[in-house]
C-alpha cells in the first residue's frame, strides 16, 4: 500500500489533492457539502495517508480533524501561503485545477512534500543500496512520526517490526515449527544488517590500508558520520518545534561549512541565525530570512535581515527559536525598510 501526502482545503466546497511520496499526483478533486468521513474514505481507497497538509495558518479545525481521524502527521506552513506561491506551484508541476479550492489543496500537498523530499530521497537511496526497498513504508513512517532519530535506527526498527509481524502470523496459524531463541534471531538479523550497510565502508577501508592512509581517512569518515547523526537529531528537534508553532533557527557560525550544512539539512526556506556581518554568501541558498544580534551590511541581499535582542531568542533541546508572530512582524518591517531605502536611492539617482 503506497504512502500518501494529502492537501485539504475545507469549506462548503472543499478541495482535495493526493500525491505519493515520490511527488506523483494520485488524485485532485473538489466536492460540495461533503463530510470529512467521505473524504477520509476517498483517501483510503488510494493508499495509506502519511501527511495531511493545509496552506493556511492557523490550521483550520477540519484539517486537524481529518489528520487525526486518519492517523496522519499534520503539516502547516509557518505563514498562510500567498496566491502567487500557490499558482506557481501548480504551474511548476504542470497541474490544471478547476477552482481555487483544488489549487489550495495542490499547493498544500506539494508544500508538505517539499518539506520532506530530501529525507524521502535519502531513505530511498539508503534502502536501494541495501536491497531493502520492501521496508520503505515502515522506514518513512518511523522517521516522519519521530519513532527513530536517524535512518539507520529507522531501518533497524522496520526490520524488527517486520520480523515480529511474521512471528505473530506464524503463531496465529499455529505452525508446528521449532523456533530459534528470540535473542539469537535478533543477533543474526543485526549482523546481517551491519554486513549490508557497511559493505561500501569496508571496501573503502581496504583501499585505504593499501595506500597506508588508514588513520587520517578513518578519522575523516568517523567525523562525517558524527556530523550526519548530529544533523538528523537537529532536524528531528526542529520538526518538533515547527509542530508547536515555533520558528527554529539554524545557527551558522562558520562560513566554511555552509555547503555541508546545506547538504545535511537543506537551508532553502529556513531562518538562519548569524554572528557575522557580510551575508552575501547566503544569497544562493534561498533562505527565508536571517536573524542577527548585530548590525549587518544589508546591501545586495536577496532576503530580509531581522535584528533581534537576545531576549527575543528562546531555546529548547539545544535549538534556538523565535515565535512565528515575531518573525512575521519583523519581516514586514524589514521589507518596508528595504522599500524605503530603494525609493531613497532612486530619488538620488534621479537628481
Amino acid at each position: 500500500m503506497r504512502l500518501l501526502i494529502v492537501g485539504f482545503d475545507p469549506g462548503t466546497k472543499a478541495g482535495l489533492a493526493i500525491i505519493d511520496t515520490f511527488g506523483r499526483v494520485v488524485m485532485i478533486t473538489s466536492k460540495t457539502n461533503t463530510s470529512l468521513s467521505s473524504f477520509a474514505q476517498m483517501i483510503l481507497k488510494h493508499g495509506k495517508p502519511l501527511i495531511v497538509a493545509t496552506d493556511k495558518r492557523p490550521t483550520p479545525k477540519n484539517v486537524e480533524k481529518l489528520a487525526k481521524s486518519l492517523g496522519a502527521r499534520l503539516y502547516f506552513p509557518l505563514e498562510t501561503m500567498s496566491v502567487h506561491e500557490k499558482v506557481e506551484i501548480a504551474k511548476r508541476h504542470d497541474i490544471k485545477v478547476k477552482n481555487d479550492h483544488e489549487r489550495d489543496a495542490v499547493a498544500a500537498a506539494f508544500k508538505a512534500y517539499k518539506q520532506y523530499v530530501s529525507l524521502l530521497r535519502k531513505i530511498n537511496t539508503s534502502l536501494s543500496s541495501l536491497g531493502l526497498n520492501h521496508i520503505y513504508n515502515k522506514v518513512v513512517e518511523n522517521m516522519v512520526f519521530g519513532y527513530a532519530d536517524n535512518i539507520d535506527e529507522a531501518i533497524n526498527k522496520a526490520l524488527t517490526q517486520k520480523e515480529e509481524a511474521k512471528e505473530e502470523k506464524k503463531e496465529a496459524v499455529k505452525q508446528p515449527v521449532v523456533e530459534k531463541p528470540a535473542e539469537v534471531k535478533r543477533l543474526e538479523r543485526d549482523v546481517e544488517i551491519l554486513k549490508k550497510y557497511n559493505e561500501s565502508l569496508l571496501e573503502e577501508i581496504k583501499r585505504l590500508k593499501q595506500g597506508k592512509r588508514v588513520v587520517s581517512k578513518d578519522f575523516s569518515l568517523r567525523k562525517e558520520l558524527s556530523l550526519l547523526n548530529d544533523a538528523l537529531k537537529q532536524l528531528k528537534m526542529m520538526r518538533r518545534l515547527e509542530l508547536e508553532g515555533k520558528v527554529p533557527l539554524v545557527e551558522i557560525k562558520d562560513l566554511n561549512i555552509l555547503e555541508q550544512l546545506d547538504e545535511l539539512i537543506d537551508l532553502k526556506g529556513r531562518v538562519v541565525l548569524v554572528d557575522f556581518s557580510d551575508l552575501r554568501l547566503l544569497n544562493k541558498y534561498e533562505i527565508k530570512a536571517a536573524v542577527s544580534m548585530m548590525g549587518v551590511d544589508k546591501s545586495k541581499l536577496e532576503f530580509p535581515v531581522i535584528v533581534l535582542d537576545n531576549k527575543d531568542i528562546k531555546q529548547k533541546d539545544n535549538i534556538k527559536f523565535i515565535e512565528v508572530s515575531l518573525l512575521e512582524d519583523k519581516i514586514k518591517e524589514a521589507r518596508k525598510e528595504g522599500l524605503l531605502e530603494w525609493v531613497k536611492d532612486y530619488r538620488k539617482r534621479k537628481i
